[in-house]
């Protein structure tokens, strides 16, 4: 991964982010969505008091608007077939016919990335752990990939995390701790989970209110590969810098 120093964007309207020319198609998504949270946060124009489903609506119409100007070889989706009548929240495409990721290659009808957001905390108490695992229904984000409903077809995936309380370190440790719990936990859908899979380290941009960490999930055997590669872009939605301390 590049460094990350730098690649936030400037002021609403003028984005100043480039990719770097030496980097995969794949990180350098990842470093464009991260590098433009922030300017869709602030966007004077987006409405306010969403639910989750309009939050990501919208943040899918901000990225793929900027996307065909800034970063021509990508588009955006909202909701994105998945495994049966699942959908992921965006899926990230390519603009040829067929995009090469790595041995892969995808049509422009298959996304190469997958893309879920998670409010934190969720809407309700029911949901607490949402981000993680679905009590019920498989309705986590991490949970979701792993058992394949999410990015059955992709190496990599992405949780957008709109952070609208607590601090980003605060998730970081509770989200650990809810992973860490279900590994010594016999789960409804009989999935397996790890100490392995926590997060990594917390990496925040502090001017920009945002924060960038990984984990790897062991994943369902119909998957492409075994495992999976998360990556956890975090936005504070109140633009305060300091909550990601």
């Amino acid at each position: 991964m590049t460094d990350r120093e730098g690649t936030a964007s400037g002021s609403i309207g003028r984005l100043s982010y480039k990719p770097p020319e030496r980097d995969r198609l794949v990180p350098r998504t990842l470093e464009f969505i991260f590098a433009l949270l922030p300017n869709w946060r602030d966007d004077p124009r987006r409405p306010a008091g969403l639910s989750e489903k309009a939050l990501n609506s919208t943040l899918c119409d901000f990225l793929d608007t900027h996307s065909r100007s800034n970063f021509p070889m990508v588009r955006f989706k909202h909701e994105t077939p998945q495994q049966g009548a699942h959908m992921v929240d965006l899926g990230v495409h390519g603009t040829d016919e067929v995009t090469t990721v790595g041995t892969r290659e995808y049509s422009i009808y298959q996304p190469f990335l997958a893309i879920e957001a998670k409010r934190l905390p969720a809407p309700s108490q029911d949901r607490e752990r949402e981000y993680v695992t679905g009590t019920e229904k498989p309705t986590g984000g991490i949970q979701r990939f792993k058992l394949g409903l999410h990015g059955a077809n992709v190496e990599t995936g992405v949780i957008v995390g709109y952070v609208e309380k607590e601090t980003a370190r605060h998730w970081h440790t509770t989200i650990n701790s809810w992973i860490s719990s279900l590994s010594s936990t016999e789960t409804r859908d009989d999935t397996d989970w790890s100490d392995s899979e926590v997060l990594s380290d917390l990496r925040p941009n502090e001017d920009m209110g945002t924060s960038w960490s990984e984990s790897i999930h062991g994943r369902a055997s119909a998957c492409c590969t075994k495992s999976i590669t998360l990556h956890h872009l975090w936005v504070m939605m109140d633009r305060n810098p300091e909550e990601t301390k």
